[in-house]
C-alpha cells in the first residue's frame, strides 16, 4: 500500500495517481500552536502512527514551513481512507524564530499592531479553509491548557461563515459529482474539535516508555479540562445544542481532550539526524521524489498491540474517525436533537481534491473574488482586528472635535504659518483622545481637512515683498513682483485661478520715511516693485515738497527711440565691469579724462541773508534747472595709476596741474546705450554695458546755500524732521590740498589771491609745489522704518555732541572708512535695523571741487556692487559761495537673483557703502577733471 504527502493545491498528478479515487475519505486537520523544539511540526502523533517522519523535515529536504505565512500540508493514508491536513506557519515558535529578522523590519515600517493583524488575519483565513473542508480538527498545544485567544478566532469564523455561503455555493456549483445536501450545507458536516496537549502534569507523566496504563488522575484532569473548554464555549455562544448552527461541535458522549502523559522526549538535532537515517536505512521502499513523498511498509508494520493500549492518542483520535465511517456524526443535544435530521457526508476523494483546491483559491489564496466575498473577507479581518476596529471607531469620534479646534477664532484669511499653527493645536486635541493603529493615518485624514478647509477661501497670497513681508491680501491673481521672488508654491488644490479677485499685493505694513532733500517725511506702503520702492514714492512726495524744485542732477536711464521697446533677457550671468581695486581690496573705477559729471551750483542764490532760503527758492522755481544727462557709460578698464592721477595719503590731496589743450586732448570711446531694451533691475557692477535702467534709483540735490547749516546748531528740526536729539551734525574733514607745480590755468592765477587770503584755506609755497587746506562738512545719515534719523561718526559709532553742542569729532573715519549699510537704531530696546540713506555734503570755498562716487555692495560676502551709471565721480561744483548738497541712496537693492533683504538681527551680514566717495578735484575752466 502507498502513503502519500505533498502541500496545497494539489496538481493532477498526485490526483491520478491513487488507484482508486472515488473510495470515501475522512479529512482529519490538525492546527495550533507549536514548541520551539518541534520544529513548527504538531503532527508527531501522526508520524507514530505510521512510524515514520512523515511531518517532519526530511534529510534531503529543507524544514517545512520557514515562512511566516500559513501552509497547509496533507498526508493521504490510501488504505484507511483517512487524509490529514496540517496548518503550519504563523503561530509556530520555530517560524518566528526564522524569520524574526524580516518581522523586525515590517514591525519598524509599519507598526506591531498593523502587522501582527496581517498575521492573524491570514491564519484565520487558512482556518477557514480548514473548517469547510473537514470533519474532524485537532488542536494541538504545547502545555495543557486552553489557549483563550483562539476563542476570537472562533467567533470570527462563526460570525462571517453565513457571509461566505453563497461565494461558498457558487464555487460547488461549478464541480461535477457534488452532492445536492453538500451543496445546500455548503460543507461535508458540522466538524467536531478534539484538544490535544502534548504534555500533561509532570505528576501524571510516565516515567519510562511503556503499555502500562495512565495514572489515575490523568483522566480525571482530563474531564475537568473538557467542562471547562465546554462552558467556556458555550457561554461565548460559540457551540450550541444544534450543532449545524455553530461553525463546529463537540462530542456529547465521547473523550475529546487528550493529555500525552509520554516521558519527555530528548528534542536534540543530532538524534534526530540519527534516529532519520537508521529509519531510511531499514527501509527499502522509501521513494523521495520531488513533489511529494511517498513511503512503502507492510500493513502489519503498523504496532498490533497499539490500539490495546489503554492511553494513547491514536485510540483517542480512531473513536472517532471510525464513528465518522461507520454512521457519521450526530452532536445535537437536548430536547429537540431528534427532530432536526443531521448531515454528514464521506466525499470520494477525487471530488474532495477538486473542492479543496477551489477552497484553497477562495479562502487561502483569495483570487477573483466577488464583490460579495470581499465584503465577507473585510467582515472577516475586522471581526478579528479588536485593536483596529476601537481605534478606527475612536478616531472617527475625536476628529471632529479635533477639526472644530482648528476652526476656532480664526480670521477671514491667514498665512501658511498661522495655518501650521491651528493644524499643530489641532492635532493636539486629537492625540490627547485618539489611539490605536488607525492614529497615524487619521492624523494624515486630519491634516489634509485642514488644508482644504484653508484653501477654499481663506488661503493668503504670501508674496513676499522687497523687504521681505508677505502679502495679507487673499488669495489672489494680479499684481506685479519684481525680481525672482515669486508667489509661493501652492498646494496641489485645484484653484481655479480665473475666479480669484484681481488686486494688487499690499503686506499691511507701513513706514515713515523723508523725500529726496530730507524736508518732509510721509508714510509709504511696504514696495513690492523696484520702480515704488526707489523712484515712485519720492516722486510722490516730491509733488508736497521742496525737492521738485531744486537743483539735481539727473541719473543715466534708458531713452526708447521706439514705441516697441522691451526688458532684456538675462539669460546668463552678465560679464563683470572691470575696475582695479584699492589697497583693501575692494573695487576702485579709475576716472577717465574729459567724463567728469557736473553739477553747477553757481548763481542759484546771490546771497546767503535770505530770512528764509526754502521760501525764497520756492517763490524761484523758475531758477530751477537740470543739467542734461549723461547718455553714454564707458566700460571702465583696469589700468595702473598713471600720470594726471592724483595721490592721496591720509588727509592730504596731491593734485598734479598739467596745461590742457583742447585740441591735443584724447577722446575716451563712449559706448552708446540700446534704445530699445531697458534693464530690468537695477545698475551694478555685473550688468550688462549696453543696459540702463527705466528710471533712476539714486538722487542728488542741491538744499542751497552753506549759510543753511551751521556747525553750532546743526541740522535744523524744521528743515530735517526726525532726527534724534544730538545727532543731526555734520562731521569736519579738514583736507590739505598740495599742487605738484604751479599752474599755467588762468583760473588757479585770478584765484591766487583768494587761496592766500582765506582763513581756513591758509598755504605755503614750496618749490614747485603749494599746498593749501580745505574744510569740508560731511554725514552719513541713516534711517530707520519707524522715521527715526540719525548720523554716524564710524562705522560702528553714532555721533553724539558734547554738554554743550559742540562736536568734537571729525570726518577721518567716515572717509576713510567702509560704512555699514546697516545700523541698529538705537529708538527701541530690541533695536529695528536703520539704513543708510543719506550723504550731507557742505562743499568749500576753494578752486577745487568736492567729487562723490558712491558705491555699496549690500551682501558682505561677495556680489554686485550698485553703482550710479555714471563712468566717473560726480562733481559738486561751485563758483562764489559754498554749498549743502544730498545725495539720496537707493531704498531697496535688488539684483539680477532678487533683492538683498534687509538683515533682522545686527548680528547678521549688515552690506557696506564701500570707501573712497569722497574726494577733491582741480576746478578748471575746461571742465577737466584730474585722476585722484
Amino acid at each position: 500500500m502507498k502513503y502519500k504527502k505533498i502541500s496545497l493545491p494539489f496538481d493532477e498528478n498526485f490526483i491520478s495517481s491513487i488507484q482508486d479515487n472515488t473510495k470515501p475519505t475522512i479529512i482529519v486537520s490538525i492546527f495550533g500552536k507549536s514548541s520551539l523544539a518541534s520544529k513548527s511540526c504538531k503532527a508527531r502523533f501522526v508520524n507514530d502512527f505510521y512510524d515514520r517522519p512523515i511531518f517532519n523535515s526530511s534529510l534531503v529536504q529543507a524544514t517545512s514551513n520557514s515562512k511566516l505565512q500559513s501552509s497547509i500540508e496533507c498526508f493521504y493514508d490510501e488504505p484507511g481512507g483517512i487524509i490529514y491536513l496540517h496548518l503550519t506557519g504563523s503561530f509556530d515558535s520555530h517560524s518566528i524564530t526564522q524569520n524574526i529578522d524580516e518581522l523586525s523590519t515590517e514591525i519598524e515600517e509599519k507598526g506591531f499592531l498593523r502587522v501582527w493583524s496581517s498575521l492573524k488575519y491570514n491564519y484565520a483565513c487558512s482556518l477557514l479553509f480548514l473548517f469547510n473542508v473537514s470533519h474532524i480538527l485537532v488542536l494541538t498545544n504545547p502545555v495543557p491548557v486552553f489557549d483563550t485567544s483562539y476563542l476570537s478566532y472562533f467567533k470570527a469564523l462563526d460570525c462571517s461563515r453565513s457571509k461566505f455561503l453563497n461565494a461558498i455555493k457558487s464555487t460547488l456549483s461549478k464541480i461535477p459529482n457534488v452532492s445536492t445536501s453538500w451543496l445546500e450545507n455548503a460543507r461535508l458536516c458540522s466538524p467536531r474539535l478534539l484538544f490535544y496537549y502534548e504534555t500533561c502534569p509532570n505528576e501524571f507523566k510516565k516515567k519510562k516508555q511503556s503499555n502500562g496504563p495512565c495514572h489515575p488522575g490523568l483522566k480525571k484532569a482530563e474531564h475537568s479540562l473538557e467542562d471547562q473548554i465546554y462552558c467556556i464555549l458555550r457561554k461565548r455562544r460559540i457551540v450550541s445544542n444544534i450543532s449545524t448552527h455553530s461553525i463546529f461541535a463537540i462530542p456529547a458522549n465521547q473523550e475529546y481532550v487528550f493529555m500525552d502523559d509520554s516521558p519527555d522526549q530528548i528534542l536534540d538535532w543530532d538524534e534526530f539526524l540519527t534516529n532519520s537515517l537508521i529509519n531510511l536505512c531499514n527501509s527499502s521502499s522509501v521513494e523521495i521524489k520531488d513533489r511529494f513523498i511517498d513511503c512503502g511498509l507492510e500493513e502489519d508494520s503498523i504496532e498490533k498491540d497499539f490500539l490495546n493500549k489503554s492511553h494513547n492518542i491514536k485510540k483517542f483520535l480512531f473513536d472517532h474517525i471510525d464513528v465518522a465511517f461507520k454512521k457519521g456524526f450526530d452532536d445535537n443535544i437536548g430536547r429537540n436533537a431528534i427532530t432536526i435530521p443531521n448531515y454528514f457526508e464521506a466525499p470520494a476523494f477525487s471530488t474532495w481534491c477538486q473542492v479543496a483546491n477551489e477552497m484553497y483559491n477562495l479562502f487561502v489564496m483569495a483570487n477573483d473574488l466577488d464583490e460579495e466575498a470581499k465584503i465577507a473577507m473585510e467582515t472577516l479581518r475586522s471581526f478579528l482586528d479588536i485593536d483596529t476596529n476601537f481605534s478606527e471607531r475612536r478616531c472617527r469620534k475625536v476628529q471632529p472635535i479635533a477639526m472644530a479646534a482648528y476652526q476656532e477664532n480664526l480670521p477671514s484669511h491667514y498665512n501658511r504659518n498661522y495655518h501650521d499653527t491651528k493644524v499643530a493645536q489641532a492635532l493636539s486635541v486629537f492625540a490627547q483622545h485618539a489611539r490605536g493603529p488607525l492614529l497615524d493615518d487619521y492624523i494624515q485624514i486630519l491634516v489634509q481637512d485642514c488644508d482644504k478647509f484653508w484653501q477654499s477661501g481663506r488661503q493668503m497670497c504670501e508674496t513676499l515683498s522687497l523687504t521681505g513681508n508677505p502679502c495679507t491680501q487673499p488669495l489672489h491673481k494680479g499684481g506685479t513682483v519684481d525680481g525672482p521672488i515669486k508667489e509661493p508654491e501652492q498646494d496641489d488644490n485645484h484653484i481655479n485661478r480665473d475666479e480669484l479677485l484681481t488686486m494688487e499685493h499690499s503686506s499691511s505694513v507701513m513706514y515713515l520715511s523723508a523725500c529726496n532733500c530730507g524736508h518732509k517725511q510721509g508714510t509709504r506702503e511696504d514696495p513690492f516693485t523696484i520702480r515704488t520702492a526707489n523712484y515712485d514714492f519720492y516722486q510722490i512726495m516730491a509733488n508736497d515738497c521742496v525737492c521738485g524744485c531744486l537743483d539735481r542732477i539727473n541719473f543715466p536711464v534708458f531713452q526708447p527711440s521706439t514705441q516697441d521697446y522691451r526688458a532684456a533677457q538675462l539669460f546668463a550671468k552678465p560679464p563683470v565691469i572691470a575696475g582695479r581695486k584699492n589697497s583693501a581690496g575692494l573695487l576702485h573705477t579709475p576716472t577717465q579724462m574729459g567724463h567728469t559729471q557736473v553739477l553747477s551750483l553757481g548763481g542759484v542764490f546771490a546771497s546767503c541773508h535770505s530770512v528764509d532760503p526754502i521760501n525764497e527758492i520756492l517763490g524761484e522755481a523758475s531758477r530751477n534747472r537740470e543739467l542734461p544727462d549723461r547718455q553714454g557709460l564707458t566700460s571702465i578698464e583696469l589700468t595702473n595709476m598713471q600720470k594726471n592721477e592724483d595721490t592721496i595719503s591720509g588727509n592730504q590731496i596731491v593734485i598734479r596741474v598739467t596745461d590742457t589743450d583742447g585740441d591735443s586732448k584724447e577722446k575716451s570711446l563712449v559706448r552708446q546705450p540700446s534704445t530699445t531694451e531697458y534693464l530690468p533691475g537695477m545698475l551694478h557692477t555685473e550688468s550688462p554695458n549696453s543696459l540702463l535702467p527705466q528710471f533712476p534709483s539714486w538722487s542728488l540735490v542741491c538744499l542751497g546755500s552753506s549759510c543753511l547749516y551751521s556747525h553750532n546748531i546743526g541740522l535744523q528740526e524744521t528743515q530735517h524732521p526726525g532726527f534724534l536729539n544730538s545727532t543731526a551734525y555734520l562731521l569736519p574733514w579738514d583736507v590739505t590740498v598740495r599742487l605738484e607745480h604751479h599752474p599755467r590755468d588762468r583760473y588757479w592765477n585770478s584765484d591766487k589771491n583768494k587761496i592766500n587770503s582765506s582763513p581756513i584755506q591758509r598755504g605755503r609755497k614750496t618749490k614747485g609745489s603749494r599746498e593749501f587746506s580745505v574744510k569740508i562738512f560731511i554725514g552719513v545719515e541713516y534711517e530707520c522704518p519707524r522715521g527715526h534719523r540719525f548720523m554716524c561718526s564710524a562705522p560702528d559709532k553714532i555721533l553724539t555732541t558734547a554738554g554743550n553742542g559742540i562736536v568734537k569729532e571729525n570726518g577721518n573715519k567716515v572717509s576713510n572708512s567702509d560704512m555699514p549699510l546697516y545700523f541698529p537704531c538705537p529708538c527701541s530696546s530690541a533695536p529695528l535695523m536703520a539704513q543708510l540713506m543719506r550723504i550731507h555734503v557742505v562743499t568749500p570755498k576753494a578752486p577745487v571741487h568736492v567729487t562723490l562716487n558712491p558705491m555699496v555692495q549690500p551682501d558682505e560676502n561677495g556680489g554686485p556692487i550698485f553703482v550710479t551709471g555714471f563712468d566717473a565721480p560726480i562733481e559738486l561744483t561751485q563758483m562764489i559761495l559754498e554749498y549743502l548738497n544730498l545725495i539720496m541712496f537707493s531704498y531697496v537693492y535688488a539684483g539680477d537673483r532678487g533683492p538683498y533683504l534687509p538683515p533682522k538681527e545686527p548680528s547678521q551680514s549688515q552690506g557696506k557703502l564701500l570707501k573712497g566717495v569722497y574726494s577733491v578735484a582741480e576746478a578748471t575752466t575746461e571742465n577737466n577733471k584730474l585722476n585722484i
